[in-house]
């Protein structure tokens, strides 16, 4: 595979990852608010599932994959190693961002969903459920931002050649 097709699937795999991120947080959360309080922690439970195998691989590869470009830059004698490393650590920033400050938020979703407590059921949605969903947004338009931020980086880079 050549250097350029790289480049090109480390931009788009950071825009790609940034765009499903940001997915959550414009149309999943909204509506998890709006549902009742049961349905709203069990659809967290199964998001917060499918984002574990999807996006926890796709920063991979996309950190992988600016961290290669940043490699071969370097090797290359290119100055814009540098730019490419920054994109490869800002999509990496988004695994300690998560582990520190999400995963906290997570683990009590979850609980709140394993619990099955119907007490605080009914057609509204918990007020700590309402706080902790509304955190978790907050936290991720971040992860979204690290992603955005490695592509547009790697784009500049790019187009800067």
């Amino acid at each position: 595979m050549s250097l350029s097709v790289t480049k090109g699937l480390a931009i788009a795999s950071s825009f790609t990852s940034g765009g499903a991120i940001a997915a959550a947080t414009i149309l999943v959360v909204p509506a998890l608010l709006s549902a009742p309080h049961n349905i709203a922690v069990k659809q967290f439970k199964l998001i917060h599932a499918i984002g574990r195998l999807t996006q926890t691989p796709a920063t991979l590869v996309a950190a992988l994959l600016h961290g290669f470009v940043a490699y071969r830059a370097r090797d290359l004698g290119s100055g814009a190693w540098s730019r490419w490393a920054t994109s490869a650590a800002l999509t990496a920033a988004v695994v300690p961002w998560s582990l520190a400050l999400v995963e906290p938020v997570n683990g009590q979703l979850l609980a709140i969903a394993g619990t099955g407590d119907k007490r605080e059921g009914g057609t509204e949605i918990s007020e700590k459920t309402e706080v902790l969903l509304r955190r978790w947004n907050v936290l991720n338009v971040f992860r979204a931002g690290f992603a955005f931020a490695a592509g547009g980086v790697s784009l500049w880079t790019v187009l800067a050649e």
